[in-house]
């Protein structure tokens, strides 16, 4: 066989081959945080209300992450990478645009990443966490119990994630997470000293991979 010929054949078959690599390539998946593209859950925090969208799986340095957009009044106002390992879920980054602010969003990548959620999880689970962000720090413990809640989109039995000593750039807090089988976070409740800073409910959560 001459060697362009037997060049034209070989080419093919390493186009295949790529592909089928690049397949193989896919977001782990876990039924306490479906990450699939297309999900959308709708929250309401006090008066206001958002979205959080996943729009695509992408790579941060080697790891597959999905990237879900935070959206208020059809604009996007924060960003986050999301990553499932065997032993959890992790956050890579946060971006988060400034109020009435025309300064760039800044995004912080979490070294190392900060494990969101355990898997698979069940309740007296417990961790500690120890990040940077450019200076910033990130420390403290959770720990999982489980609690029925109500919320807008309904009665759901959960694993709640509370952080105990969360030092959060200098700052303490208290941040509590519900998540449910199926949906992901239904609940979340931000407490910074004595003060409750914020309690997020959702409203409706919509599959993806449709």
């Amino acid at each position: 066989m001459k060697p362009m010929l037997r060049g034209l054949l070989v080419f093919p078959l390493l186009l295949a081959a790529g592909v089928e690599l690049a397949a193989q390539d896919k977001l782990k998946e876990t039924p306490f945080y479906p990450l699939q593209v297309g999900a959308v859950w709708h929250y309401r925090a006090g008066d206001g209300k958002f979205t959080i969208r996943v729009v695509k799986h992408e790579k941060v340095g080697d790891t597959l992450c999905a990237l879900l957009e935070t959206k208020r009044d059809g604009k996007v106002v924060g960003s986050e990478h999301l990553a499932v390992a065997a032993d959890g879920v992790y956050r890579h980054d946060l971006t988060v645009a400034l109020p009435k602010s025309d300064a760039s969003p800044a995004t912080q990548r979490m070294k190392p990443p900060i494990l969101v959620l355990k898997l698979p999880p069940k309740k007296g689970d417990a961790w500690k966490v120890d990040s940077k962000s450019d200076g910033k720090t990130f420390r403290g413990a959770f720990r999982v119990e489980e609690q029925e809640i109500t919320v807008p989109a309904g009665k759901y039995k959960t694993f709640r994630v509370r952080s105990q000593d969360l030092e959060v750039n200098a700052l303490k807090a208290t941040i509590t997470t519900h998540f449910a089988e199926g949906v992901g976070m239904v609940k979340q409740v931000i407490e910074i000293g004595d003060a409750r800073a914020a309690v997020i409910e959702l409203e409706k959560f919509e599959a993806g991979g449709k």
